[in-house]
């Protein structure tokens, strides 16, 4: 018996009872069980964590893949300063459509209804309006640059009045279709070449409809834009050459003319408010620099 109770003192797989004082301390197996515990609750915190993080995971993934369209009306007037926007937005921020706006101060103009669709794997997005070849806009970010290829809108003449607030007074009529291959957008500002051609162009100040087809060619370098204004067909012959920055706006120096054969009385009113006369029958085309409107 002495020689169990010995074995039973020393062997830690029997738990060893102490009597003391009519008090009964039991030793041996409680460390091993408040271990046990401790692993339980350890394992129980991380089976948590992990449901919760999994959890947050399919959420923020599901927040994504049903975003609304609504978004990428947030995020261009985000990205233009509050200059462009979308309304009646539908689809998703991946496919959807829009109705896009330019805004100043005073008014807004309508510039027509785009398609989008939008590719994370190259950071592109392919913007489509009417029938014609979708655009390609594609994000670089470690140069922090926007290249768009295939560039094409068209859009009303009264539209550039909101751009360049000089041009308010002609009241332009008729339509702009802006055409390039590539462009590139960046800090310092446009670089590449846009084609604008205005057909059946006219304004408020003359009955005569149209007056002619022009055409305006674009180059940016960067910190402002250079342009060419030339006349395709029509009463009315414009040509000139300006510029653009975001600073000045726009400005424009050039001369206006009656075609050959045109009746020159029907356009001698328009003349005169374009500028004044500098020979027989030419007159001064100008556009002061002026802060665009915002």
């Amino acid at each position: 018996m002495a020689a169990m109770a010995a074995c039973a003192e020393t062997d830690p797989a029997h738990p060893r009872i102490v009597r003391d004082a009519g008090i009964v301390i039991r030793t041996g197996h409680g460390q091993g069980a408040g271990n046990a515990d401790q692993r339980s609750r350890s394992m129980t915190l991380r089976r948590r964590v992990s449901l919760a993080l999994l959890f947050g995971s399919v959420f923020l993934a599901g927040m994504l893949v049903f975003a609304p369209a609504s978004l990428m009306g947030y995020a261009l007037t985000r990205a233009s300063g509050g200059t462009l926007s979308l309304a009646q937005t539908t689809g998703s921020l991946w496919h959807g459509s829009g109705v896009a706006l330019l805004k100043s101060k005073s008014r807004r103009q309508t510039l027509g209804n785009y398609r989008w669709k939008l590719n994370l794997l190259d950071a592109s997005m392919h913007v489509q309006t009417n029938d014609s070849a979708p655009m390609i806009v594609r994000y670089i970010p470690f140069s922090n640059r926007v290249n768009i290829d295939t560039l094409h809108v068209t859009l009303p003449a009264s539209a550039l009045e909101l751009i360049v607030p000089q041009l308010g007074p002609y009241q332009l009529q008729g339509m702009f279709e802006a055409h390039s291959e590539h462009l590139e957008l960046d800090a310092s500002g446009l670089n590449g070449q846009v084609t604008v051609d205005w057909a059946r162009a006219a304004s408020g100040l003359s009955e005569i409809r149209p007056l002619g087809d022009y055409r305006i060619v674009l180059n940016g370098n960067g910190n402002a834009v250079d342009a060419q204004l030339s006349t395709l067909s029509g009463k009315l012959l414009l040509n000139g050459t300006g510029s653009f920055d975001p600073r000045n706006g726009m400005q424009l120096n050039g001369t206006a003319q009656a075609a050959p054969g045109a009746a020159a009385a029907e356009l001698n009113e328009l003349l005169h408010h374009i500028g004044p006369e500098i020979s027989p029958g030419i007159y001064t085309l100008a556009l002061m620099p002026q802060a665009a409107a915002r």
